[in-house]
């Protein structure tokens, strides 16, 4: 069998042995392994790339920052955010809509997960807005659509993967996640504004300055970690890992010394969860790296660059047919998946093509394929929001839905507005 038609038919394979529930790292890896064969490379090469792709010290931040975001969680610093936002936006239609994007808004500087955004501040905030009256649906909706600002404002996991697998400066993609996080939050507000204005969704709770700098107080210390984060990264302090350990010892600084409610027993179990899924996910990331390494002997990046820019001939067809297919394909294949194994031939296709931006590419893409955990069958916050709260998943489901329009809406003007992503890197010198 030609080797070029072996490897289009083992892709096809491993997407389908996925989505049928075989462990991605085994289906990425075995597909693999079985066309370097066929290529006549040694097993003794594919273990050693296998462990090459996991050898550098970047690779320390995806689970310093899972532990980070852990320990903040286990500190119950929610409440504190959540008081904070409610005095400030309270009283505007939808108050407490635009209180649980601007909850999603801070704690996405300190998770860098829509899921841990959903497990940490979901029960609480939907319980919240059902006692004030509002609508189930309506509150696991934007719940679940504020949720999708954690991939995007650092510190970002998905966009430490991006950076690792595409060989993307991650200081300039944290820098380029923060005005397109502010962004998403203003599209989702605007929606919830119109909404609430149509279904009377209006407090009479009067607004109080007092409150405010009260309430500031009290979640001014973990509103910090982005801003120590990021700061620290532009000014050349710390790099990306060091960044990451900085979250860690800062975290444990505020739940263990300023609020005292971390204790030995929680971090330890935050420790073990979060090594136990930081293993899970390096060793996909492993045989992800593995398989894209495959795709380019195969000369498949190469084959799609010449077919892509023979059907498009504008940047803009290029991001649009980018867009609708990583929509589509999110639907069906895990978030993750979509970014290690499609994230280097786009990007690749796209600077060297098109002439396009990596940073912001790159940021883009990750926002796409971040809304991919709203649609099903495969959307990993539906399921969770539904264990969570105990409603259908079909109910959760038609609850998210309305949510998309503010957030396509969103990445389109990320999409074609590049200044959006580009703007802050370059003004400050990257």
């Amino acid at each position: 069998m030609n080797l070029e038609l072996l490897l289009i038919l083992l892709i096809g394979v491993s997407l389908i042995v996925i989505m049928l529930g075989m462990p991605v790292a085994l289906a990425l890896g075995g597909c693999a392994v079985i066309y370097l064969l066929a290529e006549g490379f040694p097993l003794t090469q594919t273990a050693m790339e296998l462990a090459f792709s996991i050898d550098k010290f970047t690779m320390l931040a995806i689970p310093l920052f899972m532990l980070a975001g852990s320990l903040m969680n286990a500190a119950r610093i929610t409440d504190r955010i959540f008081d904070f936002a409610a005095s400030i936006v309270g009283r505007v239609p939808g108050g407490l809509g635009h209180v649980n994007v601007i909850n999603s808004l801070v704690f996405a500087g300190m998770s860098g997960s829509a899921l841990a955004d959903v497990a940490s501040l979901g029960p609480m905030q939907v319980r919240a807005m059902k006692k004030h009256g509002y609508d189930e649906k309506l509150a696991i909706g934007i719940t679940l659509a504020s949720a999708s600002i954690g991939p995007i404002l650092p510190p970002s996991i998905p966009l430490v993967m991006f950076g690792i697998i595409a060989q993307v400066s991650i200081t300039q993609l944290f820098l380029g996640g923060v005005l397109p996080a502010f962004v998403i939050a203003g599209c989702l507000m605007i929606y919830i504004y119109i909404v609430a204005r149509g279904r009377g969704y209006v407090s009479a709770d009067p607004f109080s300055l007092r409150t405010v700098a009260r309430t500031f107080l009290r979640a001014a210390p973990p509103m910090l970690t982005p801003v120590i984060i990021v700061g620290g990264m532009t000014m050349g302090i710390f790099s990306p890992t060091e960044a990451a350990t900085v979250a860690v010892l800062y975290a444990l600084f505020l739940g263990g010394v300023i609020y005292r409610e971390l204790t030995f027993k929680a971090a330890l179990d935050a420790l073990f969860e979060v090594a136990s899924a930081s293993a899970k996910l390096l060793f996909i990331i492993a045989n992800a790296v593995l398989f894209g390494w495959v795709l380019t002997i195969g000369n498949i990046p190469q084959t799609a660059a010449t077919a892509i820019s023979t059907t498009f001939e504008s940047p803009s067809m290029f991001i649009l047919l980018t867009l609708v297919s990583l929509l589509i394909l999110g639907a069906i294949i895990e978030n993750a998946i979509l970014l290690l194994i499609l994230a280097p031939m786009l990007v690749g296709v796209g600077t060297e093509t098109f002439g396009l931006d990596p940073v912001h590419l790159g940021v883009t893409m990750v926002f796409c394929i971040m809304i991919g955990q709203y649609t099903p069958p495969l959307g990993l916050s539906l399921f969770l929001m539904k264990d969570l709260t105990g409603v259908p998943f079909g109910r959760v489901c038609a609850a998210v839905a309305p949510f998309l329009i503010p957030l396509i809406a969103a990445l389109l003007i990320m999409a074609y507005v590049p200044q959006v992503v580009t703007w802050l890197p370059r003004t400050l010198g990257y």
